[in-house]
């Protein structure tokens, strides 16, 4: 059984954000407000998820402490991601792995949220940038 369901719940959309002041002017745009954040040491960076209504789609904004995140788009940010949910992260990368399809790291990375997480390298998706998550 493959773990790659025909229609994934879509988890979240990522958008790079150059500076935490930049993010705080996004949500304040649309007259959103901040869920919850958390700093992701692998990626050096701090993701902030604003709220969404019960069975919407979250918006993160990824504010780059440094790496390369912080180069995205010339420093100017803008949409980075989306990201869909699996029940089984590792299990989803040894299906990728089968069919030789990289992930950007070798192992699930824990996420801002309560999810693990990983990405499918931009390579294999001729540079759309997706995102599985894995809640826990």
């Amino acid at each position: 059984m493959s773990l790659l369901p025909k229609a994934p719940k879509l988890h979240h959309v990522g958008v790079i954000q150059p500076d935490l002041e930049a993010a705080e002017a996004y949500a304040a745009l649309f007259g959103q407000e901040e869920e919850y954040r958390g700093y992701v040491e692998p990626f050096e960076c701090w993701c902030i998820f604003l709220k969404c209504p019960p069975g919407g789609t979250a918006v993160e904004l990824v504010v780059p402490t440094g790496g390369p995140l912080a180069k995205f788009n010339r420093g100017a940010g803008g949409l980075h991601h989306y990201a869909f949910e699996t029940p089984d992260l590792a299990g989803l990368m040894a299906e990728f792995a089968a069919r030789d399809v990289r992930m950007l790291e070798e192992t699930p990375v824990k996420g801002a949220g309560n999810f693990l997480c990983n990405f499918v390298h931009p390579i294999s998706t001729r540079g759309v940038i997706v995102e599985y998550i894995q809640p826990l």
